[in-house]
């Protein structure tokens, strides 16, 4: 399932990005970049999981919003994300 959404997505931001409301970042940016970090690193250590390469508008979506100062400045460091989901995950 989550790889038929993340394909819908790619197909999306191919034909409007490179953000969801296209040329500048919007608050839809900014309330899905946080989820998407917390999913690439959360199935990255727990599964062993990345976004196919079959995705290339995903990963260059991601890597342009997670490479933003503002976004750095304020994400969550990834082992307090892996602590985060680790009851999620393991019971």
């Amino acid at each position: 399932v989550l790889l038929d959404e993340l394909t819908t997505f790619n197909d999306y931001i191919k034909d409007n990005g490179p953000f969801i409301n296209g040329e500048k970042i919007s608050a839809a940016d900014l309330s899905l970049a946080p989820k998407l970090y917390h999913m690439k690193i959360a199935l990255g250590h727990y599964k062993n999981w990345s976004v196919p390469d079959s995705l290339p508008f995903v990963k260059s979506y991601m890597e342009n919003v997670f490479s933003r100062e503002s976004f750095t400045n304020t994400r969550a460091e990834t082992e307090d994300v892996i602590a985060g989901w680790r009851p999620k995950v393991m019971g």
